[in-house]
């Protein structure tokens, strides 16, 4: 067996005369055009990887399993995933017109190839993700991806399909939390903290329940180079050395050695990490990704042109209508959900002449929810703030909250002495908004 990774989470796994793909992002930009791959390659691409016999997906994020990723493979690859309740994935395979799908049941291991075995494990937390373990050439390689388990769920592992060899463990959270909100810089610094202990926790947990010969910290090879964002790098989140270094102990404890490899880098049980140094000269810092924004600023530049488009917009007599039309399929098909929330949702969407669109949403225990247009009676307990053209994408195009959540793309303010909305985050990331934006779209199109 031999390992090579691609950064991120695209690990290419050689055993058995195959070639597994996992996880690949090989288009850039995502999440609402602001996550770029760093460190940068020149690490294998698509077009330098040779063949590829199977794909594996762990869920539908677009730096995992993009359609502009998707474009760059061949659609008749098998490819291997579990089929997840809102069918998100599927559909975006269909799109891409791939034709060798095989869902996966969780937990059951199959035989993709001779001597090569795939098992999907699914989020202990009900989230629409999964791990992958592939076994072959007699060792047991974990893919966590963006799955962070409990440490219980881990030994579950083991104790199901046997003990792991190599295994690549998420450190590092991805959300716009904290730096989106507006707090003061002491508070600030305090939550970002936390966010980091918490990345390190996981990859710890891993290590814990796994209790893997190696472990290899990974799924964090991005960046933000827009320069508004460039501070937000690293600051609430570790670097691949301090999450091994906060894990040292209990990796000795458990009898686990810890290697923190680059993207180009490869593992084989013969040789161990071979490093390949095709990243060396980008670090793990603010100066690092600031000195690649300069060096992409073409690119980046472009994206933001893309994203910033204004030629797509309404008139300004369709918006309020349309606006109605998406919140209330989604706050319709929330209802469960959401039964039991108290709280006021403002929304100020910044237009190109600077004329915000405000509208809100109230939830009261046991009642309907209700949408309106115009400043809430009361003061909101968070406000979110992001442009027009992001909005529309977002109703009546391909963009989703959730893209505009991790691309950092949503300011909120809090309302002080505000609490953790739960049931109110879960509507607006997770809602499958698909049918109801393209219903959009085509009625916008008629208007123009």
């Amino acid at each position: 067996m031999r390992l090579l990774w691609l950064g991120h989470a695209a690990l290419v796994i050689r055993a058995g005369g195959e070639q597994l793909l996992c996880d690949p992002w090989l288009d850039e930009p995502v999440f609402a055009r602001a996550w770029w791959r760093y460190p940068p390659p020149p690490y294998p691409s698509a077009e330098s990887l040779g063949r590829v016999d199977r794909l594996l997906l762990s869920h539908a994020h677009p730096d995992h399993s993009g359609e502009g990723t998707l474009a760059r493979l061949d659609s008749g690859t098998p490819t291997y995933a579990l089929p997840f309740p809102s069918q998100q994935l599927a559909r975006r395979l269909a799109r891409a017109a791939y034709r060798d799908v095989r869902w996966l049941e969780p937990w059951k291991p199959v035989d993709a190839a001779p001597g090569v075995r795939i098992t999907m494990v699914p989020h202990d937390g009900g989230w629409e993700v999964a791990s992958m373990l592939v076994e072959a050439d007699g060792v047991r390689v974990y893919h966590g991806n963006d799955n962070p388990l409990e440490v219980a769920t881990y030994e579950e592992i083991v104790r199901r399909l046997g003990p792991v060899d190599v295994a690549f463990l998420p450190f590092a959270g991805a959300s716009s939390y904290p730096t989106c909100f507006a707090w003061e810089p002491g508070v600030m610094q305090q939550k970002a903290a936390a966010k980091k202990a918490e990345g390190v926790a996981r990859f710890i947990d891993g290590i814990k329940g796994l209790r893997p010969r190696v472990a290899v910290p990974f799924a964090s090879s991005w960046a933000l180079l827009e320069p508004r964002d460039l501070w937000r790098n690293f600051y609430d989140r570790p670097t691949p050395t301090e999450a091994g270094a906060a894990a040292a102990t209990v990796a000795r404890e458990v009898g686990t050695a810890i290697v923190v490899m680059e993207p180009g880098d490869e593992w084989s049980p013969e040789e161990g990490h071979v490093a390949r140094r095709l990243t060396a000269g980008w670090t793990y810092d603010v100066a690092g990704v600031t000195r690649y924004a300069g060096q992409e600023q073409e690119r980046v530049g472009a994206a933001m042109r893309a994203r910033d488009r204004h030629g797509t917009l309404p008139p300004a007599s369709a918006l309020e209508p349309a606006l109605a039309a998406y919140f209330g399929a989604m706050l319709e098909a929330t209802r469960a959900g959401t039964a039991q929330l108290a709280m006021l949702a403002a929304f100020h969407a910044e237009g190109p002449d600077d004329t915000p669109s405000r509208f809100w949403i109230r939830f009261a225990p046991g009642a309907a929810p209700t949408f309106g247009s115009g400043a809430p009676e009361g003061v909101a307990d968070e406000t979110f703030t992001l442009t027009l053209p992001e909005l529309w994408d977002t109703i009546a195009g391909p963009v989703r909250f959730e893209d505009l959540w991790y691309g950092y793309r949503l300011r909120v303010r809090k309302r002080s002495g505000a609490g953790y909305y739960r049931a109110f985050w879960d509507m607006l990331l997770n809602w499958d908004d698909e049918a109801t934006s393209a219903v959009l779209a085509t009625q916008h199109a008629k208007t123009r």
